[in-house]
């Protein structure tokens, strides 16, 4: 047992282990309990992003149960979901990180932050380096003229992303394979000018991977998945 499951293992005996997306208590080792796995609104693959995606992932929809995870963790401002849902991107990821270089979360305006306390692609990113080794680097940075993306529609969705991003002057991306991170994509306006930045700073490749596609842009077809323990 490594450091990190003992600490768990302590934690949950005052704070009982829940399933991020029922609630459920679970045991200290798991992210996710029997009857979630079975009935998540799985997707596949998504191809077709943009240009500058090579390719895009994506766990679930954003519906039922996963959409509840993320409620939980961006509006109710809990940090357990994020230990399932770095557990299941980095099995989704499993062969991607073989050859990845660098995760990079994309970050939150510095309002949402001072909001919720956390900024929870970094979060998620930091999980999945724990499972995969990748480091989690922040490549990406925020200026102070960022607006949520989801108050605007997709037209303004790109000029704000345009506007809002750049890259840390103070992270090698040259010749970098990079996966970039992030909870939910809505329209992939946000992902694709981040990449596109990132590749116009050097970066060899960039994919993109998310927990939750929202539903009535996707063409990602539902599939049951299975799960193995790390």
């Amino acid at each position: 047992m490594n450091r990190h499951d003992i600490y768990r293992k302590m934690f949950s005996l005052a704070y009982p282990n829940a399933c991020p997306f029922c609630s459920k208590v679970i045991e200290y080792d798991e992210y996710c309990c029997e009857s979630c796995k079975e009935y998540l609104p799985y997707v596949r693959k998504q191809i077709g992003i943009s240009d500058s995606i090579s390719r895009f992932y994506a766990c679930c929809f954003f519906a039922l149960r996963a959409k509840v995870a993320v409620y939980r963790m961006k509006l109710e401002k809990e940090i357990y979901p994020v230990y399932g849902i770095g557990k299941m991107m980095y099995e989704m990821l499993r062969e991607e990180l073989e050859t990845a270089d660098m995760l990079v979360p994309v970050p939150c305006g510095f309002l949402s932050i001072l909001k919720r306390g956390f900024s929870p692609a970094e979060l998620i990113a930091k999980r999945i380096s724990y499972f995969s080794k990748t480091p989690a680097i922040k490549a990406i940075c925020v200026n102070g003229k960022k607006s949520e993306q989801k108050l605007l529609d997709e037209t303004k969705r790109i000029e704000n992303a345009k506007i809002s991003f750049y890259v840390n002057p103070k992270a090698d991306v040259s010749h970098k394979r990079i996966i970039l991170i992030d909870d939910v994509c809505t329209t992939g306006s946000t992902i694709s000018v981040i990449a596109q930045k990132l590749k116009e700073a050097g970066a060899k490749e960039v994919c993109a991977a998310v927990f939750a596609k929202t539903v009535r842009l996707s063409k990602i077809e539902l599939h049951k998945k299975t799960f193995r323990k790390v």
